[in-house]
């Protein structure tokens, strides 16, 4: 049975698999094709429901050599790392583009006029709307920002736009971003059992070009579904005296039980 705990999950086991999985984003991609096709709402467009779930992947920038800072980019990356504890660690929603480094499941409600995506970090989530709306003039910031979605053939295309910028990391590595920043996503069902999921980030603040980001996350078994998780039940990261500065270090973690 998984088990939900708020210190990273496990990461020594995960820190184990890091070294396949940061290599880039490419090898999540080499997924042996399913024998079914993607299924389809009553409308005909692809239908994206479903529980899904893919491995940890630390950092968004393994695929592109590495961040392209402008001076106030590296200044606040300094800054995180030094003087900025971990939001995830306190209970902060991780928001996007973080939450699609995630190895922790997610679900996928979807009807003609909205796309509902309910992550089991930290029992959050966000409700996109494909109604043809563009953002509204006066945005709330948010962990999630304000996103609108659309068709673009088979892809849904999440434009997203609003964030706030404290207490907020792009990734688990502390990587910056501003309330400029813009996200567009790309969400497609290639089969069955895999979404395919490209994330384009700008920030001019922050970085000298946009950057992207793509993996594919997997159909969870049969019988398989979201947990509970209050964060702040059994949150080893604040008791266990685990909330230094920066990047979360998981030799300081637990080996997990067997």
């Amino acid at each position: 049975m998984r088990k939900t705990l708020c210190t990273r999950f496990l990461a020594v086991a995960v820190a184990a698999l890091l070294s396949t999985f940061a290599l880039g984003q490419s090898k999540s991609s080499k997924t042996a094709p399913s024998s079914k096709p993607a299924p389809r709402m009553p409308d005909g467009k692809p239908d994206l429901s479903g529980f899904w779930q893919g491995p940890l992947l630390r950092t968004m920038f393994a695929s592109v050599g590495g961040p392209p800072f402008t001076p106030a980019g590296e200044a606040a990356y300094k800054y995180n790392l030094t003087k900025t504890v971990n939001p995830e660690g306190l209970c902060l929603f991780a928001g996007i583009p973080r939450a699609s480094i995630s190895g922790v499941p997610f679900e996928i409600v979807q009807n003609a006029n909205r796309v509902v995506f309910l992550y089991e970090l930290m029992t959050t989530w966000r409700s996109i709307p494909v109604d043809g709306r563009d953002h509204p003039k006066d945005i709330e910031l948010s962990f999630f920002g304000n996103g609108v979605g659309k068709w673009d053939g088979d892809t849904l295309v999440i434009d997203s736009i609003g964030f706030k910028e404290k207490l907020s990391w792009v990734d688990d590595d502390a990587h910056p971003h501003s309330e400029g920043m813009h996200v567009v996503e790309r969400w497609r069902r290639t089969d069955w059992d895999h979404l395919s999921h490209e994330v384009t980030v700008e920030d001019s603040k922050y970085y000298t070009k946009p950057w992207r980001f793509s993996r594919v996350f997997t159909k969870m078994q049969p019988g398989q579904e979201l947990m509970e998780f209050a964060c702040d039940e059994n949150n080893l990261d604040r008791e266990g005296g685990r909330l230094g500065f920066g990047p979360h270090d998981p030799s300081k973690y637990m080996t997990p039980k067997k």
